[in-house]
């Protein structure tokens, strides 16, 4: 089971518990005379449990499904009415059957009290799917340091940054319109910000055609999870290919570069607040991604992050040398990540396209003319 899975399910389970909690403490307040409190509390608990169940759990893991196949939403009214009827049938099935099963009380939508309860089953209900959309605009974890107060002071932490950048989007924008190409971005960054879960991420924010994720530090088997993240993301939009150039006539594909190191974490803002990350490993990594644009490599990652990793079996790090990037004083060692053999020995190693170095520090210059090759050969495949 997926990492995003499991998210997912906890998050249903917690929003189960607190609604059975809710109906048990509404109908114990509630009961009629003669009414035993142990009744009311399982009977209260039974329907809002069964409510959570099947309304959030639609939420969860079937509202893409209906209302959003094919990669196209369904209208807005249509999804409100469709929202309205399956949620009214719900709640009020709930009403009627649990408490004919438990008490034999009548089977009717007419019976005493039903109307107060079913103000209350409404009203906790959108409450309930409100706070399931807050989880899934702002992601859990954010939402769950923002209650606690977590980064109320801003705190430093270690964490892997991943910059991923689409490829073409100007010209797919130009081609297909900007709600098409909305469309496009939203169906190819919920794909990978599935990839990026499973892969005990967190997507950080979304800037135009780029996703930003971060991890943190760990063991080194641990800080290998972003670079095989990378290749699943490469995985997950080579097998939606054929559907997503069906649909939408384009399937690009994207640079990406991570790096690890300090950031400070804090919230920032006023009316609209959010968990701000800054620091130095963040500018990097961006200026890393842009790097990729240079280099003619599609994936880069930097020493720092090498150094506390334990390469995935299957992946090859090879050094291009060091760079002097866009707004650092110092140079940083660079390396290309790809799939392939790995030699029986370190699975970084030098590229044949070095031509000079220094054995004794085993920093080296790329070959301009292969540089220059290999940018136009990077332009003709994106431009």
């Amino acid at each position: 089971m997926s990492r995003s899975t499991i998210q997912r399910l906890r998050l249903l389970a917690l929003i189960v518990a607190t609604s059975a909690a809710a109906g048990s403490f509404y109908a114990v307040v509630q009961r009629p005379p003669g009414f035993s409190w142990a009744s009311a509390l399982a009977n209260g608990a039974t329907i809002g449990g069964v409510i959570a169940v099947c309304i959030i759990g639609f939420e969860l893991f079937g509202e893409d499904w209906l209302f959003e196949r094919g990669g196209r939403r369904m209208p807005l009214l249509a999804a409100i009415l469709l929202r309205t009827i399956m949620y009214g049938g719900i709640i009020a099935g709930a009403l009627i059957i649990v408490p004919w099963a438990y008490s034999g009380a009548d089977f009717s939508l007419f019976r005493p009290g039903i109307l107060g309860d079913a103000v209350f089953s409404i009203a906790a209900t959108l409450v309930f799917v409100s706070l399931t959309s807050i989880v899934q605009l702002i992601g859990p974890n954010v939402l769950g340091s923002l209650l606690t107060g977590r980064y109320y002071r801003p705190r430093e932490e270690q964490r892997i940054v991943l910059f991923l950048d689409l490829m073409n989007s100007t010209g797919i924008a130009e081609d297909i319109g900007n709600v098409r190409f909305h469309a496009l971005l939203s169906e190819i960054f919920t794909r990978l910000s599935q990839v990026v879960t499973d892969f005990g991420g967190e997507v950080h924010r979304y800037v135009g055609d780029a996703m930003i994720a971060t991890w943190p530090v760990g063991t080194p088997q641990e800080t290998a999870r972003p670079i095989r993240c990378l290749f699943a993301c490469r995985d997950s939009l080579d097998a939606a290919r054929s559907d997503l150039l069906h649909r939408h006539g384009h399937c690009p594909g994207f640079r990406a570069s991570l790096h690890a190191g300090a950031l400070v974490a804090g919230e920032i803002g006023g009316f609209k607040r959010e968990i701000a990350l800054v620091g130095d490993a963040m500018n990097t990594a961006a200026r890393l991604e842009q790097a990729c644009r240079t280099t003619g490599h599609a994936l880069l990652a930097s020493k720092p992050l090498l150094d506390r990793t334990e390469l995935p079996p299957g992946i090859v790090a090879t050094g291009i040398g060091s760079h002097l990037l866009r707004g650092k004083a110092e140079r940083l060692e660079l390396f290309a990540l790809e799939r392939g053999a790995q030699d029986s020995g370190d699975p970084r190693r030098d590229t044949g396209a070095f031509v000079e170095g220094d054995s004794k520090t085993g920093r080296c210059r790329l070959d301009a003319a292969s540089s220059v090759l290999e940018g136009e050969k990077l332009t003709s495949d994106t431009a």
